[in-house]
């Protein structure tokens, strides 16, 4: 029996060494198209197998070009995998449809192959006008860039990166992702980002009206202005060089903001609260159960103070005015948990900040030097 096995895999590793190997390689094609637009209608795009770049110019018409990969044995197996896919239009009646599909049709068992082996990929780069609304909807893992954009646009996914540049939108951008980082550069812009549980960053935005609905991961905010809506289930906050409205809700994460100007809201349940004002606020509100909250503001601030904590300490660095008699005038030591007063006589911003289990410090800046 020894011998016949031994003999059997000889005969085989004989028969495998003379027929030929076929290796599988990758194969490349690029399709460009151009397409009329009868009416002006939203464009709505559904595209699961690649990346998709969109740019926004002042034609009349959208030009696609199609960037298709597959891996197989031989040229002339890759050249009918990619006879097979066309870009699938409808001009329907409210709205402009394009996909990438099998152009004439393909059977179950084909279909089948394709979403397992997944041997070919097709990026798309899109120029489209400006002004108009987009609508995408991409497959898992894939990414979107969208660079000069006007109309409105809304994107879902799931763990997709999303990158958008030098947006100035007269109409709403929404971002609804299950696991989709989100980076805006140079943009000016309103609407709502939901990015689940990955990253977002924004970098020289000019907010018409941000919403921002998070789960756990990082939000950074870097030279921008305007108005802006942070919620964020147990996320972290961080800030630099922001002029405006802020409102901050974590139930489980804190917020790091510094060189602000204008006006902060921030409710967080055990994040540290930590803030650096450049000039003085128009108003601060900051509410935490067990975090610390830390505000430094310039020498030169004059307003008033509402601070209280429950069971931690309460430091003002600036001479002020108590409105009750208890509390005395006091610098640099600590107060009792409690500080209703007003520094200097100019009317100013106020500064709330409350925390249950947390200290309060209000910081004079340069007050050491």
């Amino acid at each position: 029996m020894r011998v016949l096995l031994n003999s059997l895999i000889l005969f085989f590793g004989v028969i495998s060494s003379v027929l030929p190997v076929h290796a599988v390689q990758g194969f490349q094609m690029e399709r460009e198209q151009d397409l009329s637009l009868k009416h002006e209608l939203p464009i709505y795009l559904q595209h699961r197998i690649g990346d998709v770049s969109v740019q926004g110019w002042v034609q009349d018409r959208i030009r696609v070009t199609l960037k298709m990969r597959v891996l197989a044995e031989s040229k002339e197996e890759a050249d009918r995998e990619f006879q097979k896919l066309d870009l699938i239009t409808l001009d329907a009646r409210t709205r402009f449809e394009m996909r990438v599909g099998h152009a004439r049709g393909v059977d179950l068992v084909s279909k089948m192959r394709d979403a397992h082996q997944n041997t070919v990929q097709v990026d798309l780069e899109i120029k489209a006008p400006y002004q108009t609304d987009f609508s995408v909807v991409l497959g898992d893992g894939r990414s979107l860039a969208v660079d000069q954009w006007r109309g409105g646009f809304s994107v879902d996914g799931s763990k997709n990166h999303l990158s958008f540049s030098r947006l100035t939108m007269s109409r709403d951008l929404k971002v609804n992702c299950r696991a989709c980082d989100t980076e805006i550069h140079d943009s000016k812009f309103k609407g709502r980002i939901a990015p689940g549980q990955k990253p977002v960053i924004l970098s020289g935005v000019e907010s018409d009206g941000i919403s921002i609905d998070a789960e756990n991961d990082e939000i950074r905010i870097d030279r921008s202005t305007g108005d802006i809506g942070i919620h964020s289930r147990a996320g972290r906050l961080t800030i630099s060089r922001f002029s405006g409205k802020l409102r901050f809700q974590s139930e489980d994460g804190g917020a790091f903001l510094n060189q602000l100007q204008g006006a902060a809201e921030v409710q967080t349940q055990t994040g540290q609260v930590l803030m650096d004002w450049e000039r003085d606020p128009e108003s601060v509100d900051v509410d935490t159960e067990k975090g610390d909250i830390q505000i430094a503001l310039p020498a030169s601030f004059e307003g008033g103070l509402d601070l209280m904590s429950l069971r931690g300490e309460v430091i003002v660095q600036f001479p002020f005015e108590a409105r009750k008699s208890d509390s005395g005038n006091a610098y640099g030591p600590p107060s009792p948990g409690r500080v209703d007063g007003r520094v200097g006589r100019k009317k100013g911003g106020l500064i709330h900040a409350y925390s249950k289990q947390g200290g309060v410090r209000i910081i004079r800046k340069g007050a050491g030097k």
